[in-house]
This record gives structure tokens, C-alpha cells and sequence, in this order.
């Protein structure tokens, strides 16, 4: 079954938890606190950004964004929009998966 997440509200949650002022967060983050306010009340986020928040907060977004976006586990559309920045945002995401028997050890989904 598909369930929808609403990863700003479960970063709220999890933020709420970890005794960060949203200064703190932010700065964090190298963002500015409006910005902090926004990821809070978005539906979605991109995946350098959500890598990002689940250093700071230690916590796996990753994986609670993907068990509820994966209806069929053997089926997953991601794209990732690869720069040398975030290459090593992209190979944890894909380990992740690997952990998660999404992808297997040739890369394949």
C-alpha cells in the first residue's frame, strides 16, 4: 500500500526531539532560518538537502521517505541529479538501498 510522507513534517517531528534551536539547525545546515521554516512545511525536498538534514539531525530520512514511496519493492523510480559536490550523498543513498535489498550487487533495481 502506498502511503504519501510529508518529510517536512517528520523533519519538524524529529527536529523538535533533538533540542536544536532553529538557529542552530540552520546554521547547521548553512541555510538561513526562513529557509529551516520552509523544509518544515514542504511536502518534498531535494536528495542533497534531505543527506544533509539526516547528518544534522542523525537520523535516516532516507529510509523512512523510501518504505513509504515504495509500493512494489522490487520496483523504484529515483532520479538523482549527480555534481561533484554531492557524489558522496548520492553513493550513501545508493548503499541505502542495497542495505534495503532495493538495489542489488550489480547496481540493478
Amino acid at each position: 500500500m502506498h502511503h504519501d510522507i510529508h518529510i517536512g513534517r517528520k523533519i519538524h517531528f524529529v527536529f523538535k526531539q533533538s533540542g536544536l534551536s532553529v538557529a542552530q539547525f540552520a546554521r547547521l545546515l548553512d541555510i538561513q532560518r526562513t529557509r529551516a521554516y520552509n523544509i518544515f512545511n514542504s511536502k518534498t525536498l531535494d536528495i542533497d538537502l534531505l543527506c544533509r538534514i539526516s547528518d544534522v539531525l542523525h537520523y535516516d530520512f532516507i529510509s523512512e521517505y523510501l518504505k513509504t514511496r515504495v509500493e512494489n519493492p522490487t520496483v523504484i523510480n529515483i532520479q538523482f541529479q549527480v555534481v561533484p559536490e554531492n557524489l558522496a550523498d548520492f553513493i550513501k543513498a545508493i548503499n541505502k538501498l542495497k542495505q534495503a535489498g532495493i538495489i542489488n550487487a550489480n547496481n540493478t533495481i
